[in-house]
């Protein structure tokens, strides 16, 4: 779903053949959390990695729809050259993305509830870097649709199909 690497040839580090592209911060989706129940059923579960020369990070977390939503914003606001903040929530990983110097940003994932691990490195991503997680964004979206809706305060249903109370009897 994300994917910010290195462009390959990036060589800013101190190192025996310098970096040649080895950081990146990854975030996999794994699968619905729950398929088939109306309550987990549209949560994805996901995995960031972390890898940093020698340093390697993994987090796993639950992705929602609201969350793709607010990646989606989020991508709109690193184009205009703003600082973000992704799965903020009180518990599990956050992402911070900083534009950096010209072409480069800082990520930083933190896991600070549950590990109590922050991970941070400065990455020179392709200069298409923004149009490439978009549609990162638009394969997870085509491969999981949303297929849960509430119908009512805590009342949910499968999308396209009647709510059990609104069935003729």
């Amino acid at each position: 779903m994300i994917r910010l690497t290195d462009r390959p040839g990036t060589d800013d580090a101190p190192g025996r053949d310098g970096r040649n592209g080895g950081r990146s911060v990854r975030v996999r989706v794994l699968g619905r959390h729950a398929p088939g129940s109306l309550l987990g059923h549209d949560w994805l579960d996901c995995e960031i990695t972390v890898t940093a020369d020698s340093v390697r990070g993994q987090f796993v977390t639950l992705v929602t729809e609201r969350q793709l939503r607010n990646w989606q914003d989020a991508l709109e606001r690193l184009a205009l050259g703003f600082a973000v903040r992704w799965l903020d929530e009180e518990h599990g990983p956050e992402l911070r993305i900083e534009p950096g110097r010209p072409g480069g940003v800082w990520v930083t994932v933190s896991d600070a509830e549950e590990s109590g691990v922050t991970l941070r490195v400065v990455l020179s991503p392709a200069a298409d870097w923004l149009d490439q997680q978009r549609t990162l964004l638009k394969l997870v979206r085509d491969a999981y649709p949303f297929e849960v809706v509430e119908v009512a305060p805590g009342v949910h249903a499968w999308r396209g199909r009647p709510a059990v109370d609104q069935l003729p009897e």
